[in-house]
């Protein structure tokens, strides 16, 4: 039996073209609320996104031109609510998708999961150990700064700068905020990193502030993991006091605002000036004390010095003495033996007897007159030897041979730098010979 249809018949493009009026028409701009499930970038610049809820999926592109717009990176697990138009599709396939104009995070509260998951993560890598935490230089002589060259936080980085210490600041101008914000950061750290030539000695990386979205720029991960890897300290000024992002852990120092990240980053010039002042000032007068304390101990040094002609007119005058005792002790035991003999004279008798007596004795007197001129004589003469050497050893030849050296001027010896004026020529005389030295500047 054949039954038949009163069914109005259509061409395919006829039906797909019905079809695209019917969706495009009763769902002209939708906003819809779901988990990206997959996200993948075209050649063309595109991105082709998934989202998914308990029961199905749906398709969505974000197109290149709207890309830009985008205050965040969509990425994979996020439940978004995507805003845009229903477009259909037919040319290989029939298909529709949402032509997407703008993505937001369901609620601040899936943001903030989003961001702790990824704490949890860098935090297991050891990335926000203070272990790992670069100095900040004290007074760096070159700072890189990374934010947006337009707007208040740049100018407020350079006035306060400027006003506690002057010094060389490079921007690197960047988006603070949007899809392509990090990748923007990224790219000025490494920049900085691989300056050959007048490379900052710190970076900071400042943005004003604003809600947990607009600042989800700096809880990017491969932003975190630059900043882990920079070889030039970072210093971390996102939005207010309040405002804590993931980059803030990472970096080496995180400032409350951008103009504390400027107050931290250099001392104040004034207070600097002040402290070398009042340091100066205590070394100077360090220094004259000590330089009166040794001046006092070298005049004493001086007081006690004499000069070698006066050191040989004292020896000559101890041995002009000894040589006086000598003579006068070999003149009165000669006058007493002459004595004796003439008492032993007088008493002289002609009997065999007392002569051999008296003979005996002037014998006996006349050995111990010997031994006692003998003895008196070494005696003299080992003093006379030990004063030779005791001149000789602080005689100017003998000095001369320890080391020391004779300043003289026009003949006169110098005992005092105030005999001596720049430009004087001086005589030096050495162990060996005499040398002629020209004075061309007395400290």
């Amino acid at each position: 039996m054949n039954v038949k249809f009163n069914i109005p018949e259509y061409g395919v493009t006829q039906i797909n073209k019905a079809l695209k009026e019917v969706i495009e028409d009763n769902f002209n701009y939708v906003r819809v609320k779901g988990e990206i499930s997959e996200i993948r970038e075209a050649t063309k610049g595109q991105i082709y996104i998934t989202l998914k809820d308990e029961t199905s999926i749906l398709s969505a592109v974000v197109w290149e031109q709207k890309k830009r717009s985008l205050t965040f990176e969509p990425e994979t697990g996020m439940e978004v609510i995507l805003t845009g138009r229903i477009t259909t599709w037919s040319k290989f396939k029939t298909t529709y998708q949402l032509d997407v104009d703008k993505i937001e995070i369901a609620g601040e509260g899936a943001l903030l999961k989003i961001i702790e998951e990824r704490k949890k993560r860098l935090i297991e890598k050891g990335y926000f150990d203070n272990e790992y935490k670069k100095q900040i230089p004290y007074l760096p002589s070159r700072i890189g700064v990374i934010t947006s060259p337009s707007g208040s936080v740049i100018h407020d980085i350079i006035n306060r700068i400027s006003d506690r210490f002057k010094t060389h600041l490079d921007l690197w101008p960047v988006a603070v905020q949007g899809a392509e914000a990090s990748n923007n950061i990224i790219d000025a750290i490494n920049g900085f990193n691989e300056f050959t030539k007048d490379k900052p000695e710190v970076i900071i990386i400042a943005r004003g502030g604003g809600s947990t979205e607009d600042l989800m720029a700096f809880n990017d991960e491969k932003l975190a993991e630059i900043v882990f890897k920079s070889n030039i300290p970072i210093i971390s000024a996102i939005g207010h006091e309040t405002d804590t992002t993931i980059i803030d852990f990472v970096s080496d120092l995180r400032a409350s605002t951008p103009t504390a990240a400027a107050e931290l980053v250099v001392p104040v010039r004034s207070e600097l000036v002040s402290t070398v002042e009042v340091l100066t000032q205590r070394l100077n007068y360090s220094i004259e004390n000590h330089l009166r304390q040794n001046l006092t101990n070298i005049q004493k040094l001086i007081s006690y010095l004499k000069t070698p002609a006066e050191i040989i007119d004292s020896f000559k005058n101890r041995l002009a003495f000894l040589s006086t005792g000598f003579s006068r002790i070999i003149k009165n035991n000669f006058q007493i033996a002459v004595k004796d003999l003439y008492l032993l004279s007088n008493n002289l008798k002609i009997s065999n007897d007392l002569l051999k007596f008296n003979k005996s004795n002037l014998k006996t007197c006349s050995q111990n007159l010997e031994l006692l001129l003998k003895r008196e004589f070494k005696i003299s003469i080992g003093k006379y030897q030990n004063l030779i050497r005791l001149l000789e050893t602080n005689s100017i030849h003998s000095n001369l041979n320890k080391g020391y050296s004779i300043l003289s001027k026009d003949k006169k010896i110098i005992n005092d730098s105030k005999l001596i004026k720049d430009n004087d020529t001086l005589s030096a005389t050495l162990k060996d010979r005499t040398i002629k030295i020209k004075i061309k500047k007395i400290n």
